[in-house]
C-alpha cells in the first residue's frame, strides 16, 4: 500500500473543507476525516473544525445563513472547541477520480491562503501516481510532500504510528522545520506534551530496533 501527502491550491472552492471561506485564516482547524463520493459531481464529508471555544463560537454562528448553495451542513458541537460537520456537496469536481484511481483519502486539511493538504491512500506506485496525473489535468499544481509504502513491521501502537506519519508528513522532522508540535498537536487532538510523549516513546522504539540489527 502507498501513502502519499499532496498540497494545491483550490481551483473550485467548492470543495468540502471550504464549506465556510475563511475559517484556517482565522486561526481554526479543519480536517476532512472521512470522505466518500455520491456521483460524478458530488459527495460527502465528515469535517472536524477545532480551534479557542470563543472564537469557534463566533465564526461557525448563523450557519445556514451564510452557507453556499452548493452544499449543506449538519453541525454539532462535539465539546467546546471541537466541532464536527456533516457536509453534502453537490458541486466537487474532483471526488470521482478516487474510485477511478483505486484510491481513498485519509484525511484533507484545509490551509491558509487557499490551500489543501491530502493523505491518500492507495494500492500502489501506479494507482497514486495515476491520480496525480488526473489531478494536474484538472488544473491544479500539485506538489507531493511525502510518498512510502506502508509497513506495519514495526513495534508501534497505532497511536504512536499515526503521531510518527503526522508529524512526518506535516514537515515537523523536515530541515529547516516546516511545523512545531504546537500546531501538531491540535491534529492529534491532544496537548503538545502529550504528544512529545508520544513521539519520543515511538522515536525510542524505532531507533532500539534499528540499534539492535
Amino acid at each position: 500500500m502507498r501513502r502519499v501527502v499532496l498540497s494545491y491550491k483550490m481551483v473550485n472552492k467548492n470543495i468540502c473543507t471550504n464549506f465556510l471561506p475563511g475559517l484556517v485564516d482565522n486561526g481554526l482547524t479543519v480536517e476532512a476525516m472521512r470522505c466518500a463520493p455520491t456521483g460524478p459531481r458530488s459527495g460527502y464529508s465528515l469535517v472536524r473544525i477545532q480551534g479557542p471555544p470563543e472564537q469557534c463560537e463566533r465564526e461557525l454562528s448563523n450557519l445556514d445563513s451564510r452557507l453556499g448553495e452548493w452544499c449543506t451542513v449538519q453541525l454539532t458541537k462535539h465539546a467546546p472547541g471541537d466541532y464536527i460537520a456533516m457536509v453534502s456537496n453537490d458541486d466537487c469536481d474532483i471526488c470521482h477520480l478516487m474510485p477511478a484511481c483505486g484510491c481513498f483519502v485519509e484525511s484533507a486539511r484545509a490551509e491558509p491562503n487557499g490551500g489543501v493538504s491530502w493523505t491518500i491512500l492507495g494500492p500502489d506506485s501506479e494507482s497514486v501516481n495515476k491520480l496525480i496525473a488526473m489531478l494536474r489535468e484538472t488544473g491544479r499544481d500539485i506538489v507531493v510532500r511525502s510518498s512510502r509504502d506502508q509497513s506495519s513491521s514495526t513495534g508501534l501502537t497505532g497511536h504512536q504510528l499515526k503521531a510518527l506519519e503526522l508529524a512526518f508528513d506535516n514537515g515537523y522532522y523536515d530541515i529547516p522545520q516546516r511545523i512545531t508540535l504546537k500546531h501538531l498537536a491540535p491534529m492529534m487532538g491532544c496537548s503538545k506534551s502529550t504528544l512529545n510523549i508520544i513521539l519520543r516513546r515511538a522515536e525510542r522504539k524505532l531507533l532500539a530496533e534499528h540499534l539492535s540489527r
